[in-house]
């Protein structure tokens, strides 16, 4: 009986083995049922048609691949631990400069020839532009008409990773590129909601420190600076719902190639005083002088004279000799606010050049004085009444006006107290063009908001002489306008007791060095001109000289604009004998029509 009871145990553990053997290849039934609803009855329909059991087969699958998920996420989990304890990383919004220099970057390395996820940008380019293919501009003929639809197919769009994970490899080391974007929401006009997108960089390296992402950074910047370095950048305000969000109050809206001072028609004394005046104040040492005597740190230009005289020009060439990005703002707009004003001036870098074109135009001008000469001189009673009524209907008039123009623009204080109130910016340079100074009001231009004022004036005939001698002087070729140094102000311009050395040292900080003289010019131009005689007469120096001469001479002074004496040499660019000629008669229709009050003058 024992012996039996012994036999039967034996037996009830072969079958459990024989069981558990079984369930390591085929899972239940209803396990399987769980994950492939409808399962028991395709198994069993296969199994009388097919004579085939496919849960071996079904089971297999469901363990391999819950294998690898398993392995996946052990995998990811240690990944994460490891970049957590083991890796360093730097994120950059892309409202911030570095995030176009990282792009750029990015688009002439193997990441962006090799990757399998990319996104392509159609490249947009200027006017200003210096492409490759000097050849197929000689070879257009000047006498037909330029046709650029085939010229955009000639430029290839630009590539740049797409978003996700991108890893690559820069001077020995594995980095990580990662770009995010997410959907923010953002107040608009009128309360309405406005989704905007926004895109994050995220760069990796193995490694506790942060100091290999820094060096790639610095060395994205200085090659995307490089490229830049004969330009100057443009910034203006960004849109109204933009402000304020944790983002740049400022756009960047275009890259110009920097102005030479010498093609600014100005006194060469008024130059060189203002090159002295902003080179001093922009010294490193200069900072410490005014804060150790409790000067706010700030200086300001008021350039004043008739329309076309160069007063912008001349701000944007000294945005260009001294490195610095120009930002213009219009006080005009009616989305700004007195609140907007005071955060872009607190946004603004630590040097920069800030532009108010056109002051006169916002409406600042001077507060009127009550009138003196509506005294009535006898004591007619009819006469008094007259003057009262007059006196009440230019009030509500006034009182009218000021309230229509309370809707838009700012206020002169507002004004004021962003240029230099308690919590105002320093360290910028302010200019602010205006063709009528007398208009302004005395608390605008008075000393400490307003430094120097420059005064711009009609052309002189040595101003005509250099505008026709520049207009048909040889071009620099593309190639060496690249190579052009950044501050491009020649010996002749140089502010006096200022030698080249000593500025040179002055901006090495900035990388920045002087150019040759004026005899070697290495200026960005415009499309190239011939440099050699041509049929239309572009003379050798010595001729262009003789005629510049006999040009500035038929010209009287202080009678047209650089702009006018300019747009008539345009239309004859290419033929300096025409112009010659030609100016004799220009100049009679000129003065006629200046005698009529004519705007609509003849070119």
């Amino acid at each position: 009986m024992a012996i039996g009871n012994a036999f039967k145990a034996l037996n009830s553990i072969d079958g459990a083995e024989h069981n558990t053997n079984t369930s390591l290849t085929q899972l239940p039934a209803n396990i399987l049922e769980a994950f492939i609803p409808g399962y028991s009855v395709i198994s069993k329909f296969l199994l009388d048609v097919l004579g085939f059991d496919i849960t071996l087969v079904v089971s297999v699958c469901l363990l391999i691949f819950g294998l690898f998920t398993s392995i996946k996420f052990l995998g990811t989990h240690a990944y994460d631990q490891f970049e957590e304890h083991f890796m360093s990383y730097v994120c950059i919004n892309s409202d911030d400069d570095l995030y176009e220099h990282i792009l750029e970057w990015l688009q002439g390395q193997r990441i962006s020839k090799n990757s399998r996820r990319l996104i392509a940008r159609t490249s947009h380019g200027n006017a200003w532009d210096l492409q490759e293919g000097g050849e197929e501009e000689e070879l257009l003929d000047p006498n037909t008409l330029v046709n650029f639809s085939n010229w955009d197919s000639k430029i290839p769009p630009k590539f740049h990773p797409s978003f996700g994970r991108h890893r690559f490899v820069h001077r020995g080391r594995i980095f990580e590129f990662r770009r995010d974007a997410k959907q923010m929401m953002l107040s608009g006009w009128g309360g309405s909601s406005v989704f905007q997108e926004d895109e994050t960089i995220r760069l990796t390296c193995i490694g506790r420190s942060t100091q290999p992402i820094k060096d790639l950074m610095r060395e994205c910047r200085d090659s995307f600076l490089d490229k830049e370095k004969a330009c100057t950048v443009v910034r203006r305000p960004a849109p109204k719902d933009m402000r304020g969000r944790g983002r740049s109050v400022w756009n960047k809206v275009a890259t110009r190639p920097s102005r030479p001072m010498e093609t600014v028609v100005l006194d060469h004394d008024q130059k060189d005083r203002i090159l002295a005046d902003i080179n001093e104040y922009l010294h490193p040492s200069t900072p410490r002088w005014y804060a150790n005597r409790g000067i706010p740190y700030r200086r300001g230009y008021l350039f004043h004279g008739p329309p076309g005289t160069g007063k912008s020009s001349l701000a944007w060439a000294i945005a260009g000799v001294f490195g610095l990005d120009i930002y213009c703002i219009s006080l005009v707009e009616p989305s700004l606010t007195e609140e907007d004003l005071g955060l872009m001036f607190s946004s603004l870098p630590r040097r920069c050049v800030v532009l108010l074109e056109d002051i006169d135009s916002a409406g600042l001008i001077r507060r009127q004085e009550p009138e003196q000469d509506e005294k009535t001189q006898g004591d007619d009673a009819t006469a008094k009444i007259g003057n009262e009524i007059a006196k009440a209907l230019k009030s509500v008039q006034s009182k009218g006006d000021n309230s229509k123009d309370n809707n838009k623009g700012i206020s002169l204080s507002g004004l004021l107290n962003a240029i230099d109130g308690v919590a105002s910016h320093e360290g910028r340079v302010l200019v602010m063009t205006t063709n009528f100074p007398d208009k302004l009001d005395d608390a605008l231009i008075r000393p400490g908001r307003i430094d120097m004022k420059v005064k711009f004036s009609m052309s002189t005939r040595h101003q005509i002489y250099e505008l026709f001698t520049r207009m048909y002087s040889p071009d620099t070729p593309a190639k060496s306008a690249l190579r052009s140094p950044r501050i491009d102000t020649p010996e002749s311009s140089l502010p006096s007791g200022l030698h080249q050395r000593s500025i040179a040292k002055q901006f090495s900080a900035n990388h920045q060095t002087i150019s040759k003289p004026l005899n070697q010019p290495d200026l960005i131009t415009p499309p190239q001109s011939p440099g050699h005689i041509t049929p239309a007469g572009i003379p050798a120096t010595t001729n262009l000289e003789q005629i510049a001469s006999q040009f500035a001479a038929k010209l009287p002074e202080d009678t047209f604009t650089p702009a006018e004496i300019q747009g008539y040499l345009l239309t004859r660019k290419k033929d300096p004998q025409r112009a010659l000629d030609e100016v004799e008669t220009w100049k009679v229709k000129q003065l006629e029509a200046k005698d009529a009050k004519s705007k609509a003058a003849p070119v």
